[in-house]
């Protein structure tokens, strides 16, 4: 209750009160409303899923989301919050189990997370992408006591471990596992009023975030759902100008952390979310003009296919309206950023972080125009300090393993461990400078460096140089095993071009040591479901295997 009373006081503090005044947070209704859901915040606890019970008293009549099935208000989304709250607790969870969800963008995923966050569940979001085995051994990872899941994905689950899982479907009936209950048929016995506000054991309201599993199995991470508190959302809102009246498309998904923030960032503000269940260039773009969006939530391959949609199609539909492209997940290249500026106008925010670090920093407009490949500033309240492999800490300008320290980092993994830690500073796995501005420059993963010859070899340079080719789309560079020269560079490039060029114009702008060994002009990349990031160790085998093929046939 203590923490609890101190999150709520940093109301207090006189930059938090500009920003959300700022924001359009603060008016006379948000302190009733805030005033009536007092009893629930200290007897249950800060949540997002309190936010929502809040906005149902000061905003109850405005739109909280739009989704497949229509649009619901703050008032009734809230109501079917409690009736969701209420369906589990007579399922037999209590503060502290575990409910999973693999559903997509849309209504359930608010509810069960919002209820979840209201009872002091941990809420576990599954990869709708994920095959049976992935899923499987997530499933085993987050050991819920219930599943919500999509008939849509019914075929993934009957090849995992759902002994002792009580199952609640959404969707198409026919396609629903046996045993499984009807999640509409559960919430419409069950009261619209909230739970009661005092609990013996409140438990906490965590989520589980999944990693994107770029080098292996994707591992859960623990977020405490109260953790960054107002005070950071209004740093945040330094960068980013957010307003409660911003209507917000998020085609990025829930399950991953960037969908999460995009989410947390609607609920606390009160921000009119719009969820459509699959992704789709052209109906993005549909979207964003149906509903007048003042800011969309993209992942940059989602950027990739909407800039690389024909100039008439992108024509039909007005954008006039967006304030804010929100873009993370993976890097973009300069070249993307350039694109997506020429689609979108001057209103792209490059956010950098992880699942495990949450929000690092944010290249907004202007910095990009100022410097073209940087990650931007840390947002306030972020510290940041750059290690040799030695444990030196570095100053400007050299090239070392980031480390960050805030209030956002995760609390470990489900399995126990966590991330290396130095000074009280957290590594987040990449490699960066950072000059005398304060400006971060990723030269990449910190596993991703490759010796070639005795220098260090960071491939976003590479990677960059390469794009920059016309009618290259996307490049990836990685380092290889070799027998003559122990590694060497291979790039795989995605676009109308062949090796030769790629090679003329590495050899022209890089240094020998630079310039690839191997050269693959590829149609696709392997990418990982829910961010669309390539994943390099899949690039690699390919690499050694066709590396290998050439040397057999040479001989």
């Amino acid at each position: 209750m203590l923490q609890d009373l101190r999150r709520l006081g940093e109301l207090a503090d006189p930059r938090t009160l500009v920003q959300l005044q700022r924001a359009g947070v603060l008016g006379p209704r948000d302190a009733l409303g805030l005033a009536l859901t007092l009893p629930w915040l200290l007897g249950r606890g800060q949540s997002l899923g309190i936010m929502s019970q809040a906005h149902a008293l000061s905003i109850g009549d405005r739109p909280a989301l739009h989704d497949a099935a229509g649009t619901l208000t703050f008032r009734e989304l809230d109501a079917r919050v409690n009736r969701a709250g209420h369906a589990l607790a007579a399922l037999g969870l209590r503060g502290g189990d575990r409910v999973a969800l693999l559903v997509r963008n849309g209504r359930t995923y608010a509810e069960i997370v919002l209820a979840a966050q209201k009872l002091g569940l941990v809420a576990c979001p599954l990869n709708t992408w994920a095959k049976p085995r992935e899923l499987g051994a997530t499933l085993r990872g987050c050991a819920p006591r219930v599943l919500v899941y999509d008939t849509r994905h019914a075929d993934q689950l009957r090849r995992c471990p759902l002994e002792g899982v009580t199952t609640l479907w959404v969707g198409d009936a026919s396609g629903a596992l046996p045993g499984s209950t009807s999640y509409e048929d559960a919430l419409a016995s069950r009261p619209s009023t909230p739970p009661f506000p005092l609990v013996l054991h409140r438990g906490a309201s965590k989520i589980v975030i999944h990693t994107s599993g770029t080098t292996g199995t994707p591992r859960g991470a623990r977020r405490d759902a109260a953790a960054a508190g107002l005070r950071s959302m209004a740093n945040l809102l330094q960068v980013v100008p957010y307003r409660r009246d911003d209507v917000v498309v998020c085609p990025a998904p829930l399950f991953h952390s960037f969908g999460l923030l995009t989410f947390t960032l609607c609920t606390v503000l009160g921000m009119t979310i719009v969820l459509p269940d699959h992704f789709d260039p052209e109906e993005t773009l549909a979207l964003i003009d149906r509903h007048r969006a003042t800011a969309v939530s993209l992942v940059p391959v989602m950027i990739r296919r909407i800039v690389a949609l024909d100039d008439d199609v992108k024509a039909r539909y007005d954008l006039s309206s967006l304030r804010i492209v929100l873009a993370s997940g993976s890097a973009m290249s300069a070249g993307l950023r350039r694109s997506a500026i020429a689609t979108f106008g001057n209103v792209l925010y490059d956010l950098y972080g992880s699942t495990e670090a949450g929000w690092v920093s944010i290249a907004t407009p202007r910095d990009m125009r100022v410097h073209p490949h940087t990650v931007g500033r840390p947002v306030p309240g972020i510290e940041v300090a750059v290690f040799s492999p030695d444990g030196r800490r570095l100053g400007v300008d050299e090239v070392g393993e980031l480390f960050v320290r805030s209030a956002v980092t995760f609390e470990g993994y489900t399995g126990g461990d966590g991330r290396d830690e130095r000074e009280g500073y957290m590594s987040i796995g990449d490699t960066v400078r950072i000059d005398d501005e304060g400006y971060i420059f990723v030269e990449g993963r910190a596993d991703d460096m490759v010796v070639v010859g005795g220098e260090n070899v960071y491939p976003v340079e590479i990677e960059d140089t390469i794009e920059s080719i016309d009618g290259v789309r996307e490049a990836a560079v990685l380092g290889i095993d070799d027998e003559e020269f122990g590694q060497v560079l291979a790039a795989f490039v995605k676009g109308d071009t062949d090796e030769a060029t790629v090679r003329r114009v590495c050899e022209q702008e890089l240094a020998t040591y630079k310039v690839p060994k191997r050269i693959f002009v590829v149609d696709e990349f392997p990418r990982t479901s829910s961010t669309g990031k390539v994943v390099k160790h899949r690039l690699k085998e390919i690499a050694e295997q066709r590396a290998a093929e050439q040397a057999r046939a040479g001989h």
